[in-house]
């Protein structure tokens, strides 16, 4: 079983899997730095990346066998075939509030009779993959981000809940939303989030939350969630470096 195969198999019974995050730093080689974690989200819909910058990034994540999750700009099946034709393991889709959205998605990650996708693309197939094996293969994550996402979310799972490998909430767009920006230890943000865990552990779907930190991380795992995106890469450069710098005995002077 392959690292693609092993986390398909650790979300479909729950287990923990972690995302790292990648919006600013974008040489492929900082990649290597995320190979303890389970995947890697790189962030095209608030990141720095364009089309062009994809195709190294993807197929580094290829070389060292992280999956790659790629954040699109919107649910057109434009953005999402692209970013599967140029390496992407799987779709962060933002701000997923209808099942027509869903269903967009699911077309574009897949060939027929699933979805519509054309054969082509430089990163399309990983190496030796047959087409039944990319049908099954791709990860796809819908995130709500707002009450109309969560009050839609059990048609979504009626009708596509064999395609989604899991429901991540945006916690800082879903609290502007419910008018309490970005405080996200609101007790309206953490009912909100209760209620997106519970629809998904009533279908069996796995889940998680966007954490800036391990302290919200830990929460979440006490709500049940199984999925941990956590941080940025620019937080973590900050937390290396402010570790190098308290190491230096002569700094502390």
């Amino acid at each position: 079983m392959n690292k693609y195969e092993s986390i398909k198999a650790k979300l479909a019974s729950h287990e923990p899997i972690t995302m790292g995050n990648c919006m600013v730093l974008g040489s492929p080689f900082m990649l290597d730095a995320f190979i303890d974690m389970d995947c890697v989200l790189l962030d095209k819909e608030h990141g720095i990346y364009g089309t062009e910058e994809l195709i190294p990034l993807t197929m580094r994540c290829r070389e060292l066998g992280i999956p790659s999750i790629i954040r699109v700009e919107d649910s057109q099946y434009h953005l999402i075939a692209k970013a599967i034709d140029l390496g992407a393991d799987g779709i962060m889709l933002p701000r997923t509030e209808t099942v027509e959205q869903v269903k967009t998605a699911v077309e574009a990650m897949h060939f027929s009779p699933i979805g519509r996708t054309g054969f082509g693309g430089w990163g399309i197939l990983r190496d030796g993959e047959t087409i039944p094996e990319f049908q099954k293969g791709r990860f796809f994550f819908p995130q709500i981000e707002s009450a109309k996402g969560l009050k839609a979310m059990p048609e979504m799972i009626e009708k596509y809940g064999e395609y989604i490998d899991g429901f991540i909430i945006g916690p800082n767009d879903y609290s502007i939303t419910m008018g309490v920006p970005r405080d996200l230890d609101h007790p309206v943000m953490i009912e909100e989030i209760r209620k997106v865990f519970e629809t998904c552990k009533a279908a069996g779907i796995s889940y998680g939350c966007f954490a800036a930190d391990a302290a919200h991380a830990n929460l979440y795992a006490e709500m049940g969630a199984n999925i941990f995106w956590i941080g940025d890469d620019r937080t973590y450069m900050k937390l290396g470096i402010r570790s190098l710098m308290d190491g230096i005995d002569i700094l502390k002077k």
